[in-house]
């Protein structure tokens, strides 16, 4: 993998600038919920740069798909990590705030799942309608393929994904549901971890599926990614002490995370056990009030409120500008004339989240759950 090459650099400043630009803008827009009781605002900032983070890693790949033909990993190790690193921190936030809840004694777990029902599928519902439009655009249903399209259409429904007559079904989202399968192994686990983290079974028992869980993780590279939800239990038992160590010795917390953090962008690949290791010990300062000086900034909670929508809705947008409308034929030009699209491009997908975080998420999210 490359290190450090122009077209890295010059996406991570387009990065950079539209996140800039994007959180001045949104300080404007009042979509933060009335009551933030129990929310981290250093997390509900980091939201909003991890989902753009994660378009433009799809970005990248687009070109790359579009002038080669394959939808690949990049190999520049930066780019790669715009994807990889937003991921296992949003997996990081995940475990963080439901390891949290499960250290309660009484858990409403009706509550929990939801939650969690309203805050995901209804989105998903509505980005699934689109891959489907566009497949069947794509494809024609007949007599002899209608079994495998109720299949490909279950598949999508379990968040699986997959492709219908050799149509890369997946692409139109730019593949993004990969996460919510983990993201859900994770909850309809959470029983079994409550109940072992209260010790409500005995111990010989509660070892054996710790020493099962651990050997899963360990067998293949896939597994890795669920120790990402366990990683942030540091942070969930130690936040009192982040806070005093930040508080204590600031110079050297900026120092040590500065490095730590230039470290894991740049020279980490993605998904690596250090690299999963340094990021949780940064996302527990984090979580513990360190906010790189920007987390805190309104304009960045607006995108963190919106993330979910941006997460899930830009891979629709760029497929929508480069296959649908194909407004360049991108064999045409080189790399650089591309990131011209980069902001509107990035502009589009948030104004687009707007509206579906609005129109689409809201309604359900704000809903009490006695009326569902």
């Amino acid at each position: 993998m490359t290190l450090f090459q122009n077209e890295a650099l010059l996406l991570l400043v387009l990065l950079c600038f539209s996140v800039t630009i994007f959180s001045l803008i949104f300080t404007k827009i009042n979509i933060l919920p009335e009551t933030n009781s129990g929310r981290t605002s250093t997390i509900d900032g980091l939201r909003g740069i991890l989902a753009l983070s994660v378009m433009t890693h799809h970005f990248y790949i687009t070109y790359i798909w579009k002038t080669v033909g394959e939808w690949k990993k990049p190999e520049n190790i930066l780019i790669d990590n715009f994807g990889g690193v937003a991921v296992s921190l949003f997996f990081l936030i995940t475990g963080y705030l439901f390891i949290s809840k499960i250290r309660k004694d009484e858990v409403s777990w009706k509550q929990i799942y939801i939650s969690r029902i309203k805050r995901i599928i209804p989105l998903y519902l509505f980005v699934f309608l689109f891959i489907l439009a566009i497949t069947l655009l794509n494809v024609q249903i007949t007599a002899s393929n209608y079994i495998e399209f109720l299949k490909w259409v279950s598949d999508w429904i379990l968040f699986k994904g997959g492709s219908f007559q050799n149509f890369e079904s997946g692409l139109v989202i730019a593949g993004v549901h990969w996460t919510l399968i983990y993201e859900w192994k994770f909850y309809f686990a959470l029983p079994l971890i409550f109940v072992i983290w209260q010790q409500k079974i005995p111990k010989w028992i509660s070892s054996i599926l710790v020493i099962a869980f651990m050997v899963y993780i360990f067998k293949h590279k896939s597994h890795h990614l669920y120790a990402l939800f366990f990683l942030a239990i540091p942070a969930v038992l130690y936040k009192d002490r982040f806070k005093q160590f930040m508080q204590t010795k600031p110079a050297i917390t900026h120092i040590v995370l500065g490095i730590l953090s230039i470290i894991v962008l740049f020279f980490t690949e993605a998904y690596s056990w250090f690299q999963m290791l340094s990021l949780a010990v940064i996302f527990s300062f984090i979580v513990s009030g360190y906010s790189f000086g920007i987390l805190n900034h309104k304009g960045l909670k607006v995108l963190g409120e919106i993330s979910y929508s941006i997460y899930l809705i830009h891979g629709l947008v760029l497929y929508t500008i480069f296959t649908v409308i194909n407004i360049v034929d991108l064999k045409t030009i080189s790399l650089e004339k591309y990131y011209s699209f980069f902001l509107p491009t990035a502009l589009l997908v948030t104004i687009v989240s707007l509206f579906t975080y609005k129109f689409i998420e809201c309604p359900f999210l704000r809903r009490p759950l006695k009326k569902l």
